[in-house]
């Protein structure tokens, strides 16, 4: 039977997402696979990252984070950071929830169950972005602050689409986006006028499927698409074929590349988003960390 440490934001889905806690704990403990849980409840931030950190793996069989990108990103930083080996169980509670949906992590009771029963575990890279790390995306520029602004209000009444009514109020200020950027992708560098970069580990990025359709979590690569300034019906057409799931990398004002090292610096202030949540202030250095987590997956 297996051990487990429960690392759990309360203010991510509150009831609901405690009650589907308490049956998978209950479904767990009666089928004896799980024999022991330690429930940690976050309280501020940074709590998930050093609980992830300085836990003794030696004591568990496997981790769960329960909350949405933001709890996942500092369960994965503190697990890194520690160089855990035991797996990472995904009981996504959040808005988005990008990269579970990427692994396609059941949200049922049952799902969850008999996943942890069959503790079927893959490989994962990590992005490392200066001396923080991200499991999904890490992106500068134009609707990149987007999740900061949201409130949470407006999270529970309308879910993702939150995210895109927040981001049509806003766009005639984001349309003044412009970052002059030196960019630096393995060894080569040049420099470009930009709306925004993003660099991401999986396909999902602000709860759009497909948006990279090469990006894969254990290729020892991360994924960049950068957005050129250009004209408004030209962003549009960019804006339109995202949001159908139909990105073209042919575009023009789209740069894409795949590489393990990247660098962006900019001579304006620009903030970072990080899986979500308020990154590091450009220049940034962002490289790939292989296989350094294991999560569980059906």
């Amino acid at each position: 039977m297996k051990r487990c440490l429960i690392i759990i934001n309360p203010s991510s889905g509150k009831h609901i997402i405690q009650n589907k806690l308490d049956r998978i704990i209950g479904q767990l403990t009666l089928q004896n696979i799980v024999e022991h849980f330690e429930i940690f409840y976050t309280e501020k931030k940074d709590d998930a990252y050093y609980k992830a950190k300085n836990c003794d793996e030696n004591q568990y069989d496997f981790i769960m984070s329960v909350g949405g990108d933001g709890t996942l990103n500092e369960v994965i930083s503190g697990m890194v950071d520690s160089h855990k080996k035991i797996p990472l169980c995904i009981l996504a509670a959040g808005t988005v929830n990008d990269f579970a949906n990427y692994l396609n992590i059941p949200s049922s009771v049952n799902g969850i169950v008999e996943m942890i029963k069959n503790f079927n575990v893959i490989s994962s890279d990590v992005g490392k972005i200066n001396d923080q790390y991200f499991i999904n995306v890490a992106a500068a520029g134009m609707f990149s602050d987007i999740s900061f602004v949201v409130s949470k209000e407006e999270k529970k009444k309308f879910g993702p689409l939150a995210y895109y009514f927040k981001g049509m109020t806003q766009l005639p200020q984001q349309l003044s986006t412009n970052l002059h950027l030196n960019v630096t992708v393995d060894n080569e560098s040049f420099e470009e006028d930009a709306y925004m970069f993003a660099i991401t580990n999986t396909n999902r990025v602000g709860g759009f499927d497909g948006i990279i359709p090469f990006a894969d979590i254990n290729d020892g690569k991360l994924d960049m698409i950068l957005l050129k300034q250009c004209n408004i019906p030209e962003l549009m057409k960019i804006v339109a074929d995202t949001v159908a799931g139909k990105t073209s990398f042919d575009n023009k004002n789209i740069i894409y590349k795949q590489a393990s090292y990247f660098k962006f610096s900019c001579p304006d202030r620009v903030e970072s988003d990080l899986d979500g949540e308020l990154g590091p202030i450009l220049p940034l250095e962002i490289h790939t960390v292989s296989n350094k987590l294991k999560m569980f997956v059906l």
